[in-house]
């Protein structure tokens, strides 16, 4: 039986032409810029999710200083306090007598006692605490030159009126924005009971260990507008440029006292992080998100303050008995 000889088969390839080329490549690249925002949009998500996170375990840790202590956290008395004044028997003082702010008082709450109990200024503030950041933001920052770890929140002190300078004078206990800085580190010794917030300014002189008037801490009695209606803290609006150079509000960072790094005005409108030159920049609450910042309230929930909120709405949130009822709608 006779075999049939092998026939070749040849199969026709054909090219691409550039034409089809450009087309392919045009289409991916509609893809791309189709998908891009949303996979910028799902990070930004992720990332505001990690920020409301740290804002509850924020949150969470104050009210377990608040169980244990029976009072809340204080933002301290003055700017640059160095924790070797603040100790009684190589033991850090409470609230009432502690310089350092809320941000160090609440350490033993966030699992870092070990860095509560360092009594040396610069070991002290050279640690990183990870929950203090916004990672939409940046990762735990230093300051240029220094060991000092900056932060991204702030707690809540209420303006008045939602003018700037009684706002400014509010925040600095009588001073105003024509005082030199160095009238600031000085309380006024004849007020009494002034700071309207959740976390309030002490006036307890180290170097005669005595009281000079100023605010005690509060307590869950004092916050007669309601835990759930009262901002404990939130996040700080910082120049986007100044990330990781830091600013004369964002220098010393989470170890200060009461100074802009760990304490803002609700006297001041909320912005989104911007480069552009902002009025009294360093009071205001704001962040990188957009739409709104995140805070913690007295009651430990996380809520979303758009930048849009009515002013004195905001004025009112900061306040913890000025008897104002809020409009959930303005916020």
């Amino acid at each position: 039986m006779k075999r049939e000889p092998m026939r070749e088969v040849f199969i026709e390839q054909r090219a691409f032409t550039l034409v089809e080329l450009l087309v392919v490549i045009t289409i991916i690249g509609i893809l791309i810029a189709l998908l891009l925002p949303a996979v910028q949009s799902a990070r930004e998500a992720a990332r505001r999710t990690q920020c409301i996170n740290n804002l509850k375990q924020i949150g969470l840790a104050i009210l377990n200083h608040e169980n244990a202590r029976r009072e809340f956290p204080t933002g301290g008395d003055t700017p640059w306090p160095n924790i070797a004044n603040y100790l009684t028997n190589n033991q850090p003082n409470g609230p009432a007598q502690q310089g350092l702010g809320w941000a160090y008082q609440i350490l033993p709450y966030l699992e870092q006692q070990a860095v509560y109990m360092i009594t040396n200024q610069g070991q002290l503030e050279s640690n990183a605490i990870s929950a203090y950041f916004c990672p939409s933001r940046r990762r735990p920052t230093r300051y240029p030159g220094t060991n000092r770890v900056l932060m991204d929140y702030a707690g809540a002190t209420p303006g008045y009126e939602g003018r700037w300078l009684d706002s400014i004078s509010s925040f600095w206990c009588g001073r105003d924005g024509n005082d030199s800085h160095e009238a600031r580190w000085t309380i006024n010794a004849n007020q009494s009971n002034i700071y309207g917030g959740i976390i309030v300014r002490i006036n307890w002189w180290y170097q005669d260990r005595t009281f000079k008037g100023g605010s005690p801490p509060t307590t869950f009695g004092d916050i007669h507008d309601g835990a759930s209606n009262t901002i404990m803290v939130g996040e700080k609006f910082l120049n986007s440029d100044q990330y990781q150079s830091g600013a004369w509000h964002d220098d010393r960072g989470w170890t200060d006292g009461w100074d802009p790094d760990i304490m803002r005005s609700t006297g001041f409108a909320p912005f989104q992080d911007t480069n552009r030159g902002i009025p009294n920049e360093g009071y205001q609450f704001g962040s990188p998100h957009p739409g709104g910042f995140n805070a913690v309230f007295g009651d430990g929930s996380v809520r979303t303050i758009n930048y849009s909120i009515d002013r004195m709405t905001f004025v009112y949130l900061g306040h913890r008995s000025d008897r104002q009822a809020i409009d959930a709608t303005k916020m």
